[in-house]
C-alpha cells in the first residue's frame, strides 16, 4: 500500500536567515512521501525560490503579502497530501517527526491531529534547556477531546502538528483577519470539533531569539484577539447559549492575562460579577486601550 502523502507548508516573509535549515529538516525526514511548499508571502527580496530549488520535492509559490494566516491558507489550497503539517521558517524538525506522526494517525483512526512537545533553541540552533509541552503527569490531558481543558490554557505549538487534510474546509481555515495569535484561534476551534493525540517526545525545535519583528513578541497586538476568537466560535455554528457563555468565561481569563502582559503599567478593573455573569460584555467593552 502506498504511503500517505504529507504536505509541509512553510510560509516565509522577509526572513532568509533560517529558511534553509527549516527546509533541510523536512527534506531529511526518515519518512519519504513528502511534498514541501514554500509560500513566499510577498517578500521584498526573492531569496526563497533559490533555497527551495536546492531541495528535491520542494515547490516555490509567491503571493501578495497577506499575513501568516493567508500564507497558510494559500498553501492548504495548493497541497496534494493526505496529511498537512506547518513549519515556520525559523523553526525545524527532528528527523523522525513525520514518520512517528503518520504512524500515529494511521493507528488512531478517530484522531485528526497529532502534536508533540518541542525543544527550545537559540539563534544558533543550540538547545536552551527549555522544553515546551506537557509534564509527564499531564500528558494525558493533551490527547482526546481536549477542548475544555485547553481553552484559554494551552494550544498546539506551531512547529509540531500533523493534521488530516479533510479537517480543512470552506468554514474551517485560518482567520486571515487575525494577524497575531491566529494559531491560538485556529487550534482552539479545531479542538471543539476534533479529537487529537499528543506525543510526549520533543519532535520539533522552536527557536527563541531577540528580534522585534517576531510576532510572538509583539504582545500589544494580541489585545482584542479573544473577541475575534469568540466571534469565530459563533461563525462555525456554536449556538447553545450556555456553551457560548462558558467559552466567553474561559477566553475572558486569557484576555485579562494578555492585557496585563501587554500593559503592565495600566490598571484593569473587572468585577467578579462581570467575569462570571457578563463575560461576553467584558470581551467587547473592557479592553479598549
Amino acid at each position: 500500500m502506498d504511503k500517505p502523502l504529507v504536505s509541509v507548508i512553510i510560509p516565509t516573509h522577509n526572513r532568509d536567515t533560517y529558511l534553509r535549515e527549516a527546509v533541510a529538516s523536512v527534506a531529511n525526514q526518515t519518512y519519504s512521501a513528502i511534498e514541501i511548499l514554500v509560500i513566499d508571502d510577498g517578500s521584498k527580496q526573492n531569496y526563497a525560490e533559490k533555497i527551495c530549488a536546492s531541495f528535491l520535492g520542494c515547490s516555490y509559490h509567491h503571493k501578495k503579502n497577506g499575513g501568516l494566516s493567508s500564507a497558510r491558507n494559500f498553501g492548504i489550497a495548493k497541497a496534494k497530501g493526505d496529511f498537512i503539517a506547518f513549519l515556520d521558517d525559523d523553526d525545524f524538525w527532528r528527523e523522525d517527526k513525520i514518520e512517528k506522526q503518520v504512524n500515529a494517525l494511521v493507528t488512531f483512526t478517530d484522531v485528526d491531529l497529532i502534536h508533540s512537545g518541542a525543544v527550545v533553541v537559540d539563534k544558533d540552533s543550540k538547545p536552551t534547556g527549555d522544553f515546551i509541552g506537557a509534564s509527564k503527569a499531564k500528558e494525558h490531558r493533551r490527547s482526546g477531546n481536549v477542548f475544555w481543558n485547553a481553552l484559554g490554557v494551552w494550544v498546539v505549538k506551531s512547529p509540531t502538528p500533523l493534521i488530516r487534510k479533510e479537517v480543512f474546509s470552506s468554514d474551517f481555515l485560518f482567520d486571515e483577519d487575525i494577524k497575531v495569535g491566529e494559531d491560538v484561534d485556529f487550534y482552539q476551534r479545531l479542538f471543539f470539533r476534533h479529537k487529537v493525540h499528543y506525543i510526549g517526545e520533543p519532535l520539533a525545535f522552536y527557536r527563541v531569539y531577540d528580534d522585534e519583528n517576531r510576532l510572538s513578541t509583539q504582545r500589544q497586538r494580541y489585545v482584542g484577539l479573544e473577541q475575534k476568537m469568540f466571534d469565530n466560535f459563533k461563525k462555525m455554528g456554536v449556538t447553545n447559549h450556555w456553551t457560548l457563555h462558558k467559552i466567553a468565561q474561559r477566553i475572558l481569563r486569557m484576555a485579562i492575562d494578555n492585557w496585563k502582559t501587554a500593559y503592565p503599567e495600566k490598571s484593569l478593573k473587572i468585577s467578579k460579577f462581570n467575569k462570571i455573569f457578563r463575560p461576553q460584555f467584558c470581551l467587547k467593552n473592557c479592553f479598549n486601550d
